[in-house]
């Protein structure tokens, strides 16, 4: 039952931000220009919806663990506090990245939920090695974090849906052809 879940609770919030997003008029709007959210933007955001439930369970595991442990002895609250810190920001920038892909038209969105996204991902590695101490190990979770990382930059970056939805300079370049 867990697996199921697992499985449908990122369709279930790719599709309401699509939903949502349909109601959002795309930065560049014209005939037969592709905008809005659609196409290869929803299947980033159902990668990104995935991100964000792995993220808010981890949130959520991590602080039932933080809230036991400062039962047992008031004296550790704040390292078990400080514990949940990489996880508070890692879901707080994943969420953010999909709420801002989803409600912003701007330049100025665009390019902070892909700040938020970078933040969300490798960064959460080293922040866990900052604050935590958690040696660095680049062959465990960094290279899968970082090649979805990267592959959501490139398209967001690249793409022309993208580039009309966000009204991001490369707009331009497209509406010429």
């Amino acid at each position: 039952m867990g697996l199921l879940l697992a499985a449908i609770a990122p369709c279930l919030i790719a599709f309401f931000l699509w939903l949502v997003g349909r109601s959002v008029p795309p930065a560049v709007a014209g005939d037969g220009i592709r905008a809005g959210i659609g196409g290869l933007l929803l299947v980033v955001l159902l990668i990104l919806s995935a991100k964000a439930a792995v993220s808010l369970f981890d949130l959520g595991r991590q602080a039932g663990e933080a809230a036991r442990v400062i039962s047992m002895d008031a004296q550790y609250a704040w390292p078990a506090i400080k514990s949940t810190l990489p996880a508070v920001i890692n879901a707080v920038s994943i969420i953010l990245a999909l709420v801002l892909l989803t409600l912003g038209r701007t330049p100025g969105t665009f390019w902070t939920a892909l700040i938020a996204i970078w933040v969300a991902g490798p960064a959460d590695d080293l922040l866990k090695m900052l604050i935590l101490g958690i040696p660095f190990n680049f062959t465990q979770g960094l290279a899968g974090i970082s090649f979805f990382t990267i592959l959501v930059t490139l398209y967001l970056l690249f793409s022309i849906r993208s580039a009309y939805t966000y009204g991001i300079g490369s707009a331009r370049r497209f509406r010429g052809r």
